[in-house]
């Protein structure tokens, strides 16, 4: 037993124990809600049950006719490892509680209240002026009994994504399941009391109406104790724009127009929102093959809208549609940085190739030749999207009101 001496020294110790293996407790509960749902049907009966079917098997048999691996059930097995945690865990918190329990009864402190995730057990450091999202919750229900997972359709170092059907209408659907340790990025939106990953919280801030056809829809997400899951629109039948791109050998004016447009367009409704998307490129639009539609996706790399800009040294978007001001000035900011990327994203449609290959060439804002055949307008478009100023780039709407636009509509 620890003296209340000690217990007050080692309060921030175990303070932080506590808090870096709390995930222990979490995903005890997580095998009994997640792992169940993948065992056979015959398996998932009560422990006492299955143990009571085995001491009969048992007592039927003699015990030399069969070996203990070849009664093992999936019941026993789950329990078995359901038990393994939760003596791990008690184990490991018992020291910290008795050092905790003592300086409680000297020095009472009101309890916290957890949130529903990791991320959101940070405290409340601003006000929150407007009332919660009534939407911004997880949904609580298990995402296996909801949804029938398939083919796994991406993966990265967020996570992976998977093909899925909705059990209740038999919708297709996407899910992405990013793991908790792997993302630590959080953010608190406007109308919600506590932080988010970053991208269920911009996605959450997208589907306020008005929403726009040109960004992926999240229809819910879930938060479990080592994963968060987002389930999103699936559009069949689908590419990327980089493998579109690659697939025609280039597009036409005509076809890039149509896609510019809808990217910009997408673009502009994530910056009426409050939203920079961060990481605008050709692998992060995916393409309707039969009505060529875009979808913006991806806002893992983005951020809440801020006027004073964003440190140079954070960026995280991909490197060769990077603006020339992340290497050369300490801040950049969301619009100038957004139709570069829209400027480098055009170039590679007309051209197949990407403007630039290097830091110098970025810095110099210098790309590669383009087509001989390209339109004066089109390229005069690219040249101002790809200006070396930020402050002499067009703006969004500016970006639309272009004569390559007005013609051949």
């Amino acid at each position: 037993m620890c003296s209340a001496s000690e217990s007050v020294s080692n309060e921030t110790e175990a303070a932080a124990w506590l808090d870096n293996i709390s995930f222990c407790s979490g995903f005890c509960q997580w095998i009994d809600e997640e792992l169940i749902d993948s065992l056979p049907a015959d398996s998932q009966q009560p422990v006492e049950s299955t143990r009571a079917s085995e001491a009969e098997a048992v007592s039927a048999q003699p015990s030399a006719e069969k070996s203990p691996t070849e009664i093992r059930t999936g019941g026993n097995r789950r329990s078995r490892i359901h038990a393994f945690f939760k003596r791990a865990w008690k184990a490991v918190k018992k020291p910290f509680l008795r050092c905790r329990r003592t300086r409680v009864e000297s020095d009472p402190e009101p309890a916290s209240v957890p949130g529903p995730s990791e991320l959101q057990n940070e405290p409340d450091t601003e006000p929150t002026s407007a009332p919660d999202l009534p939407d911004w919750r997880p949904t609580t229900k298990s995402l296996h009994k909801l949804y029938t997972m398939q083919d796994l359709i991406g993966t990265g170092s967020f996570g992976k994504v998977y093909k899925a059907i909705r059990k209740s209408d038999g919708r297709e659907v996407a899910i992405k399941t990013t793991r908790k340790w792997n993302n630590s990025c959080s953010l608190q939106i406007p109308g919600c009391s506590r932080r988010l990953a970053t991208e269920v919280g911009l996605m959450l801030m997208l589907r306020r109406p008005p929403v726009c056809p040109y960004i992926i829809e999240m229809y819910e997400w879930f938060d479990r104790p080592l994963v968060f899951s987002l389930v999103l629109e699936f559009p069949q039948p689908c590419v990327t724009l980089r493998e579109f791109i690659m697939d025609s050998s280039g597009l036409s004016e005509a076809v890039a127009r149509g896609f510019m447009r809808q990217l910009v367009l997408a673009v502009q409704h994530c910056i009426n929102h409050g939203v920079f998307h961060n990481d605008v490129h050709a692998d992060n639009v995916l393409v309707n093959t039969d009505t060529l539609e875009l979808k913006l996706i991806d806002f893992g790399s983005g951020h809440l809208l801020d006027s004073a800009g964003y440190d140079s040294v954070k960026y995280i978007g991909a490197f060769l549609f990077c603006p020339p001001e992340v290497f050369s000035k300490p801040k950049y900011y969301a619009v100038p940085t957004n139709v570069w990327t829209l400027g480098v994203t055009l170039y590679m449609m007309v051209n197949i190739k990407l403007p630039f290959s290097s830091v110098k060439q970025i810095l110099k804002a210098c790309p590669f030749p383009w087509k001989a055949e390209l339109s004066s307008a089109c390229s005069d478009l690219i040249h101002q999207c790809l200006e070396r100023s930020p402050a002499k780039r067009p703006t969004l709407e500016q970006i639309l009101q272009h004569q390559w636009f007005e013609s051949q509509l």
